[in-house]
């Protein structure tokens, strides 16, 4: 889960560059000096290409926002877990060392038999 989450990391580090290059791109061909503002096809897939790198992006975000959010449960899972093991050897190492003594001084088949 871990290394998901760092990959994940790593792939919205690594979309930074594309999408820097196409935004200039795109600022580059709308601010060019003497030159009429043209839609044509390369315009269109710039923005196109700004879109999905965006869209990309995003969803790559949520998915980690996902991830570290299970990631957190599993801790607690965790944590709570190790309590109650923790919680339970204790009980069985009183019921051993306190308790196992006074059971073996008391006289069982007798009190078997009442019942």
């Amino acid at each position: 889960m871990e290394k998901n989450i760092e990959l994940m990391k790593k792939c919205i580090q690594e979309k930074e560059a594309p999408m820097q290059v196409a935004q200039t791109r795109l600022v580059t061909r709308v601010r060019r000096p003497n030159v009429e503002a043209c839609r044509d096809v390369v315009q269109h897939r710039l923005v196109e290409e700004v879109y999905e790198i965006g869209e990309t992006v995003e969803q790559l975000r949520t998915k980690l926002r996902e991830s570290e959010m299970a990631l957190q449960r599993l801790l607690r899972a965790k944590v709570s877990l190790e309590h109650d093991l923790a919680v339970k050897n204790n009980s069985i190492l009183v019921d051993r060392e306190k308790c196992l003594g006074t059971r073996k001084t008391l006289p069982w088949s007798s009190m078997v038999a009442v019942y």
